[in-house]
């Protein structure tokens, strides 16, 4: 018997059983994650939802999950990095705390991060903060917990809304998803882009 690749349309509005907690965030949210249900040593880990302001890569995740027979999800997934920040329509957790920029990597430090109020503003102006300490967010610290206990090949995490496949290490993984979804590859974003984020972090532990 041939098993189908998708689940039928019907079934989609919910998703199948299969979901587990890694923690809660700061206002007492659970913190789930999508275990793959055919992992193997090449499983990798797919994020959304850091921002919480950048809600429709959570959407387009959320579809892409509970389209795909559970059965054959190889890679597993974390839907709302911030659920507080999701709920609340914040950038940052409940904190003020631009999770993005509190993940213990080698170049974190305290202070002020700013971003564009919308994507049509010219100046990055809106003003969040880095934390007190390197992972000092609930969030950020069950999320390094959780990728320490899993060991994920790889960790793409989607954002919106620019346009492009940031790949530093010019990966056969970023070739390919620059040519999926027909994005630019690029390097880096900016300068300030690619500073104390999980991608950062990942590369270090590993």
């Amino acid at each position: 018997m041939t098993m189908t690749v998708t689940r039928p349309r019907a079934e989609r509005g919910a998703f199948p059983p299969g979901t587990e907690h890694y923690g809660r965030s700061l206002l007492g949210a659970p913190l789930i994650w999508f275990p793959a249900l055919a992992a193997d040593r090449e499983s990798g880990l797919i994020l959304a939802g850091t921002h919480g302001d950048e809600n429709s890569s959570v959407v387009t995740l959320s579809c892409a999950l509970r389209t795909l027979n559970p059965s054959l999800r190889r890679h597993h997934v974390v839907l709302a990095v911030n659920p507080d920040g999701c709920q609340l329509g914040l950038r940052a957790n409940a904190n003020g705390i631009d999770l993005n920029r509190n993940f213990p990597a080698a170049n974190w430090k305290a202070g002020e991060t700013v971003y564009r109020w919308n994507s049509s503003a010219e100046e990055r102006d809106v003003v969040l903060l880095t934390g007190e300490s390197p992972g000092s967010e609930p969030e950020t610290q069950a999320l390094c917990q959780l990728i320490h206990r899993i060991h994920p090949a790889w960790v793409v995490s989607f954002h919106d809304p620019l346009a492009c496949i940031e790949d530093p290490r010019s990966s056969e993984l970023g070739a390919w998803l620059a040519q999926s979804f027909e994005c630019q590859r690029k390097a880096e974003v900016s300068p300030s882009v690619r500073n104390r984020d999980v991608m950062l972090w990942f590369r270090e532990c590993v």
